[in-house]
């Protein structure tokens, strides 16, 4: 029998819990926070209340839009909702999809791509073989392949008309390790597009920073693996942080007492041991840094540093216990930058 246990590696500092809430926090800023796509989501806007101590018109219907939205990307994109368009696919093997749908698989075969498969939006059967899949309905859980037949992420095929995904055979899609940033990322745009500049958006460990009120910038703090101690501050503005840990989600089989990550190795097929380790990437976005810091996870720290020293605007910070209470922090050549006061 397999357990699962969640939990929470990064965090924004001086913020209130993560229950569903609304309204003026004692920050004097607007937020709110519902659950979506297995998490708590939150937004949280700097703007001055108004006189009678209600919270600015204009950012409320912004962020109700927003959570609207990604509402409705989840329900696109949700593996265990066999309702979903990604199941309808999955099934069908062939068929149009929303522009949406459309967008987010290209963007994972693009990280695909730059992580040599590191990243791979197809290892379904890995995770049902490692047990990740205990809530999935049974029947849809049947359909998923027993094995990975190793054509992995260039099994999905793209139509050029931009309507049409195609998998060949024994290929079934998990957009998990990205569908979150991405969805954070469309949420940003369209706070944006309501005029909403100041904002920040916090997706369980997915974050986009917008500006802040006044000349600062968001206080990220990264917790040492496995602990509740921030390790790291990151100062950040107009950018996205994402953090994977191997001790992030993971199942124990209870017969062998084995602790299997919920990372998945493709080149390996299999799952990437629980070592206490994790990867933060810092991007312009956040579908890129949630599924750099997913697939940057098989890779190994040295692999990790080689590909982002060669890859623009991105960075990454790799932390690793020592199992005796210490950690290692090796970062790219431009963390620096984003570690917040004497942390540089």
């Amino acid at each position: 029998m397999w357990r699962i246990f969640p939990v929470s590696i990064i965090c924004v500092l001086f913020t209130t819990g993560c229950a569903r809430e609304t309204g003026m926090d004692r920050h004097n800023r607007y937020s709110r926070t519902e659950p979506l796509m297995g998490t708590f989501v939150r937004i949280i806007v700097p703007e001055r209340r108004r006189t009678n101590g209600e919270p600015p018109g204009d950012a409320v219907k912004a962020v109700n839009g927003a959570f609207q939205l990604a509402s409705a990307l989840e329900k696109k994109f949700n593996i265990y909702d066999p309702k979903s368009e990604i199941n309808g696919l999955n099934i069908a093997k062939d068929r149009s999809v929303s522009p949406e749908l459309f967008d987010l698989v290209q963007k994972a075969k693009n990280m695909s791509r730059l992580t040599n498969g590191a990243f791979d939006m197809t290892v379904a059967p890995i995770l049902k073989a490692e047990g990740f899949y205990e809530n999935m309905p049974g029947y849809i859980l049947e359909e998923i392949p027993g094995e990975f037949d190793g054509k992995g992420w260039e099994g999905v095929v793209l139509s050029s008309d931009r309507t049409n995904v195609a998998l060949g055979d024994g290929v079934w899609m998990d957009l998990s390790g990205i569908a979150k940033g991405y969805i954070v990322d469309r949420m940003a745009d369209l706070l944006r597009g309501k005029g909403i500049r100041r904002f920040l958006i916090n997706a369980g460990g997915d974050i986009y920073c917008g500006r802040k009120k006044g000349h600062g910038k968001w206080m990220i703090g990264l917790r040492a693996p496995g602990t509740e101690k921030i390790l790291l501050t990151l100062a950040v503005e107009e950018m996205a942080v994402a953090t994977s840990g191997d001790y992030e989600n993971w199942v124990v089989d209870e017969s062998t007492g084995k602790a299997s990550s919920h990372i998945m190795d493709p080149s390996r097929q299999a799952a990437v041991e629980k070592r206490f380790s994790s990867v933060t990437v810092i991007t312009r976005t956040c579908t890129e840094a949630d599924a750099l810091a997913t697939g940057m996870m098989a890779m190994g720290r040295d692999k990790v540093i080689a590909l982002v020293d060669t890859i623009g605007g991105v960075e990454a910070i790799v932390v690793t216990s020592d199992g005796k209470g210490g950690h290692s922090v090796d970062r790219s050549g431009g963390a620096r930058e984003y570690m917040a006061g004497g942390q540089k």
